[in-house]
């Protein structure tokens, strides 16, 4: 093959090159956004069915993305069962995901993440079992409340050295990048305050004192392990969960507002000792990005009993901001990596030619650079229905049937108000509101 055909070739891959690199922009998710934030759950399930919104949304390698989103929305939606089914089919894909095919690796290797399926993060594997554990507890299943609880738990304690071994591979294989300042930062985010509530309330509904005792313990400690995520003080209605007056009842109440991070692209330029035009190489790299909610403070009226404000137990965009670090950093390592490799073929092809064809040698400089830049896209898919953050708090009250409003205020005032009649509350049970607010 010549070098003209060889370089007419080489132009016909930029455009596989920019398809391979093509992701859904925000406007695909319009109808799906304004059901949830409005509250029209139901309305935004069917426009998750969209033949176009799961062609270019969720095709089969955002599988992952399909059972999180759907999942959520149906926990919202009150249909407790098919969460439990979107969301555990959602965890059983993350945990294969994590032992990702050869073939995967080689071709986000040589492209870039977008053309592997997505692996789902670890902030997304963690509340996918907190979630569950509501679903399982409004199905009046406590004892599976727990287990999605424990394996929370457990997913902690592996978070902190989950990425070790993929670092070293690159690495390896790469010696230097060895050191990098954006070598995988361990994960500082090892207990979880909501989860420890959930847990909590769970044992105490049970009558198993100790362990609750000790999840208020380990709560506590969660604040103190991780400073960075919890930058509010514990909910002070916590010193009361385990002290419920004898002949009286507590009504529980976890309200989630706001929704989590979303992703976005951003590039930075590389230098590269290699002869112009590749000499400088374009890093593109996902970023996590919070959206701002409407709710600053949430206050909840019981009818003929005191108020109460419910107070900050999680920042969720916090702990998916905090875990996501870890996989940074082994994203920056194997995008340079990949980035320097393409740069050094392209420039070597350059170089092979001039020595037949000066211009021809610059051309093939210049398309590589292209096709280079092109083939680099960052991965920015994530879930997008996961709650922004959690707030709780708890009132002692005597065993009834009562009407619970609860109030939403911004900046500007009340952004949103819920009114629920015919709420029973039960001496010796666990009696959990759940209320959402996601604008």
């Amino acid at each position: 093959m010549s070098l003209r055909n060889a370089a007419g070739r080489t132009v016909a891959a930029l455009f596989f090159f920019c398809l391979c690199s093509c992701a859904s922009g925000p406007g695909a998710y319009r109808e799906i956004d304004a059901g949830v934030r409005s509250g029209s759950f139901e309305n935004a399930l069917a426009s998750m069915d969209n033949s176009d919104v799961l062609r270019t949304v969720y095709p089969p390698k955002n599988a992952i993305l399909y059972q999180l989103d759907r999942g959520m929305i149906e926990h919202y939606a009150g249909l407790w069962t098919d969460s439990s089914q979107n969301l555990q089919e959602a965890e059983r894909l993350i945990e294969a995901a994590f032992t990702t095919s050869i073939s995967q690796e080689i071709g986000s290797f040589i492209l870039n993440d977008n053309v592997k399926e997505y692996p789902g993060e670890d902030y997304e594997d963690l509340y996918t079992n907190v979630f569950n554990s509501l679903n399982y507890y409004q199905r009046g299943d406590l004892e599976g409340a727990l287990v999605e609880i424990r394996r929370v738990n457990e997913k902690l304690a592996f978070l902190s050295d989950k990425y070790v071994t993929a670092e070293k591979k690159i690495t390896d294989a790469n010696p230097d990048l060895a050191g990098s300042e954006y070598a995988p930062q361990a994960v500082r985010f090892s207990n979880s305050a909501l989860a420890r509530y959930l847990s909590l309330l769970f044992f105490r509904s049970t009558g198993n004192s100790d362990n609750a005792r000790i999840d208020l313990q380990e709560l506590y400690n969660a604040y103190k392990l991780a400073p960075s995520v919890y930058t509010n003080p514990p909910p002070s209605s916590l010193e009361n969960e385990l002290s419920i007056p004898a002949g009286q009842a507590r009504l529980n109440v976890i309200a989630f507002t706001g929704l989590s991070p979303i992703k976005k692209e951003v590039n930075i330029m590389l230098p590269m000792p290699l002869p112009s035009p590749n000499n400088w190489a374009r890093l593109s790299l996902p970023q996590m990005v919070e959206r701002p909610s409407a709710v600053s403070s949430i206050e909840v009226i019981v009818s003929g009993g005191p108020r109460l404000n419910l107070e900050l137990i999680e920042d969720i965009s916090k702990v998916a901001q905090e875990t996501f670090k870890a996989r940074y950093g082994l994203i920056v390592l194997k995008t340079t990596a990949r980035t320097i490799g393409k740069s050094i073929a392209s420039a070597s092809i350059a170089r092979a030619a001039r020595r037949q064809d000066e211009g021809l040698g610059s051309l093939f400089g210049l398309i590589g650079r292209i096709a280079s830049d092109l083939s680099e896209s960052a991965d920015t898919r994530i879930s997008r229905y996961f709650p922004g953050r959690a707030w709780v708090g708890g009132i002692n009250l005597d065993p009834g049937v009562y009407s619970v409003t609860i109030n939403y205020y911004g900046p500007g005032g009340l952004t949103a108000s819920e009114q629920r009649n015919n709420i029973q509350v039960q001496a010796g049970q666990l009696n959990l509101a759940e209320f959402v607010c996601l604008k």
